[in-house]
């Protein structure tokens, strides 16, 4: 039975993200708000992109123990391909039950191995879609299609973010960053950070290291006293 039980959640890790003694509060707080643009703001390892992952699965399965979901299809948008394989698009296929997948599209590599390829869409038996974007592929390659939901996985350029604000006004959809804001005084931080506009539907969360309760504060510490006033 444990052995059934250890495959199972292998298979189905969202049964087990945040539940039990240690959870990520702010990640709660992520999934849980309404807000139609949402930022998780802070710096490595504090655990926003697996929140921009699990909240891209949600949204594309219509399954969240935080929130009442309808399935839709959307764009995970990251810098570059490099960038879309190795941290994007892997914490999707951790999350994203197998047993939900269809079909693969390849942008770049074999089918059969879709971990070290570059994904160009994942089809679901729900009939929705997880695709896949890169900001270097211009802003051409963003127009002209409807989506339900956009994930920017670090800070896209304003003219790409524009574009994909097109792809959600007839679906009333969803729009959400996880970011280290290393591009300073950007448009984010107008838009997001300062909402100038006064909107409502704007909701953000800084991170720290301290608020992700998997890692250790020893190691913290170590880290933090090897680095000088700027790096921390």
């Amino acid at each position: 039975l444990n052995k059934k039980i250890e495959k199972q959640l292998k298979e189905n890790r969202l049964e087990v993200y945040n539940i039990g003694d240690r959870v990520h509060k702010k990640q709660l707080l992520f999934h849980e708000s309404p807000k139609r643009m949402k930022a998780f703001f802070g710096g490595n390892r504090v655990g926003k992109t697996v929140a921009g992952a699990v909240e891209a699965v949600a949204h594309a399965t219509g399954y969240s123990r935080f929130r009442k979901l309808t399935p839709s299809s959307g764009w995970v948008v990251s810098l570059t391909n490099e960038v879309q394989r190795d941290v994007a698009q892997k914490e999707i296929l951790t999350w994203l039950p197998k047993s939900d997948i269809k079909d693969y599209v390849i942008r770049h590599g074999r089918k059969d191995d879709p971990a070290n390829s570059i994904i160009d869409k994942i089809i679901l038996k729900n009939g929705q879609t997880i695709g896949f974007k890169t900001c270097e592929q211009g802003r051409e390659s963003f127009q002209g299609t409807s989506q339900g939901w956009i994930w920017f996985d670090e800070e896209p350029p304003l003219e790409i973010f524009q574009e994909c604000q097109m792809r959600i006004l007839d679906t009333r959809g969803d729009m959400w960053f996880t970011m280290t804001p290393l591009k300073g005084l950007t448009f984010v931080y107008n838009l997001v950070y300062l909402n100038e506009r006064n909107d409502p539907d704007i909701e953000y969360w800084m991170a720290e290291w301290e608020d992700n309760p998997w890692l250790s504060q020893e190691e913290i510490n170590k880290l933090v006293s090897t680095m000088t006033d700027e790096e921390r």
